[in-house]
């Protein structure tokens, strides 16, 4: 009961806008959706893989810019994987989307180093049991997971420690 009490009052501060209050909501907001990914990241690392075939691979230009500085980018995949005798075609590199500007393309392409390769060119493609269709050319690693969890629970750490230390 007090639990809901103490919603309520950060509710009526978030609407008047305090600081305290919004605070709290966006600490609550993150920890909510950092905890999806992360248990998102954590199942996806129990996927299990077959060999596919890259067909195609690379950055991809997103939007349109006018400065070469202001251009954005993604990774783009085109693979094809069969599970139990079906044929798929996958796209998603990662879990996670990033677009990333011109000048932080790097980030992508590290990203994109750590797609496993076997000798025959083949690439290990990561599908969801429950549903083949669903794969990824990247599985989420323990520094990822690691980094979710902090972002997770970090602005509620330091909401408890401004606002009742």
């Amino acid at each position: 009961m007090e639990l809901i009490i103490y919603f309520q009052e950060m509710w009526q501060l978030a609407i008047n806008g305090q600081t305290q209050g919004v605070f709290f909501w966006f600490a609550l907001y993150m920890f909510i959706v950092c905890f999806y990914s992360l248990v998102f990241q954590i199942r996806t690392r129990y996927w299990p893989f077959v060999q596919g075939e890259l067909v195609e691979f690379g950055l991809e230009k997103f939007g349109t810019a006018m400065a070469k500085s202001d251009q954005n980018y993604a990774s783009k995949a085109l693979y094809n994987y069969e599970v139990s005798g079906v044929n798929y075609e996958g796209a998603r590199v990662s879990p996670w989307l990033m677009l990333v500007s011109y000048n932080l393309r790097f980030i992508i392409e590290k990203q994109m180093s750590y797609i496993q390769r076997s000798s025959d060119g083949k690439v290990k493609v990561f599908y969801n049991p429950n549903n083949p269709k669903k794969s990824f050319l990247i599985i989420a690693g323990k520094m990822g997971i690691g980094i979710t969890l902090i972002i997770s629970v970090l602005p509620l750490i330091s909401f408890y420690y401004k606002y009742h230390v």
